[in-house]
C-alpha cells in the first residue's frame, strides 16, 4: 500500500513536471513564432518606433525623431515599414522607411490627419485613415501617387490576405461596427452586430476571421469573428484593457497589448490565436509600449490549420 502510494505521488510529481516544462516550452514557441515586432514606444518621451525580437529581446529605435511617429505596419515583404508622423508640418501624414529606420519618406500630404496605414497583400499600395471634416478611408499607391478615397465614415483599415477586401471600423450605426467592403468600393457588409463600440480590426492570413478589440464588461478584450459574422469567441479575460490585435503570418500568434492602469503603463503581449499561452514581452513601467505589427518573415511554426506541429513532437489546437 505504501510502496503504491509512493508510486503515485511520483507520477503526479513527474507529470507537474512535464506540464510545467511543455507550459514554458509553448511559450518560447510563441516568441519563435512571431519574428520581428514592429511597435510604438514612449520610452524616449515622445512616440517612437521600435522593433524587437519575438521574446522581448533587442529592442532598437528605428526613427529617434523629436516629432511623433506611430502606427509602425510591415511590408509583405519584411523590406520597409509604413508609419505616421508630423514631422513635416502640423498634420500626421503616412511616411515609410527602410526596415532598418533608413530612408523615410514621405507618402501624403494635405489637410487632415492620415493615420493607421495598412499595405495590400501585393505591396503595391496603402490603406489608410483620413480624419478630416469626417473619417475616411484612402488608398495610394507606395510611390505617393494614384490616392483615392475609398469609404466615408470609416477608419482603421486592414486588407484581406487576397487583395480583394478592406476591413474597417464604422459609427454609421451609431456604435463601433466592423465592416468589409471591395477595394472598388463595392459590396460593404456589416460583420458584427452587437453593439459594442469595437476598434483595430485585423484579417487573419487566411482570409477567414477577423480579430478585433471590443468593450465588454468594463474593459476592451481582443476578440475573433468569421468574416461572415459567425463564430465569435473571445480571446483575452482578466480585467485590464487590451488593443491593437496583429497577427502572426502563419495565423498561430496574436500580438496585441495591455493598459494596465496609469498613463503610462502599456505592455505588449503575444497569445497563441485561440487565446492560450500569453506571454509578456515588454516591462512597462514608463515604457508605455503599444500597436504592435509582426514581421511577416517570422517563423511558421505554428502552421494556419486546425492544429500546430513541431517536430512531432507536440499538436496544440489553435480554433475554439
Amino acid at each position: 500500500m505504501r510502496s503504491r502510494l509512493r508510486a503515485n505521488c511520483l507520477l503526479f510529481a513527474v507529470l507537474c513536471i512535464c506540464l510545467v516544462s511543455e507550459e514554458l516550452w509553448l511559450r518560447n514557441v510563441l516568441a519563435s513564432n512571431a519574428g520581428r515586432i514592429a511597435f510604438t514606444s514612449l520610452r524616449d518621451g515622445n512616440p517612437e518606433i521600435y522593433v524587437m525580437d519575438g521574446d522581448g529581446g533587442n529592442q532598437e529605435n528605428l526613427t529617434n525623431h523629436p516629432a511623433y511617429d506611430l502606427d509602425p505596419d510591415w511590408s509583405p515583404d519584411g523590406t520597409k515599414i509604413a508609419f505616421t508622423s508630423d514631422r513635416d508640418g502640423d498634420h500626421f501624414q503616412i511616411h515609410v522607411m527602410d526596415a532598418d529606420g533608413n530612408n523615410p519618406i514621405r507618402l501624403t500630404d494635405g489637410p487632415g490627419e492620415k493615420r493607421h496605414p495598412d499595405w495590400s497583400p501585393d505591396g503595391g499600395k496603402i490603406a489608410f485613415t483620413v480624419d478630416d471634416t469626417v473619417d475616411s478611408i484612402a488608398v495610394i499607391d507606395v510611390d505617393g501617387r494614384n490616392r483615392e478615397m475609398l469609404e466615408f465614415h470609416a477608419w482603421k483599415p486592414s486588407w484581406s490576405p487576397d487583395g480583394k477586401q478592406i476591413a474597417f471600423v464604422s459609427w454609421r450605426d451609431g456604435v463601433g461596427e466592423i465592416y468589409v467592403i471591395g477595394v472598388g468600393g463595392q459590396g460593404r457588409k456589416r460583420v458584427t452586430h452587437d453593439f459594442a463600440p469595437k476598434h483595430h480590426p485585423s484579417f487573419s492570413p487566411d482570409g477567414r476571421r477577423i480579430a478585433y478589440e471590443a468593450e465588454h464588461e468594463g474593459f476592451s478584450h481582443i476578440f475573433v469573428v468569421g468574416v461572415d459574422g459567425k463564430n465569435r469567441a473571445r480571446l483575452t479575460h482578466n480585467e485590464e484593457n487590451h488593443w491593437g490585435p496583429a497577427w502572426s503570418p502563419d495565423g498561430g500568434v496574436i500580438a496585441y497589448f495591455v493598459w494596465h492602469g496609469g498613463w503610462a503603463h502599456r505592455t505588449i503581449h503575444l497569445m497563441a490565436s485561440n487565446g492560450r499561452y500569453i506571454r509578456q514581452l515588454s516591462e512597462g513601467g514608463d515604457a508605455f509600449d503599444y500597436e504592435p505589427d509582426i514581421s511577416p518573415m517570422g517563423l511558421a511554426v505554428f502552421p494556419a490549420s486546425k492544429t500546430g506541429t513541431t517536430w512531432g513532437r507536440l499538436k496544440i489546437p489553435f480554433e475554439n
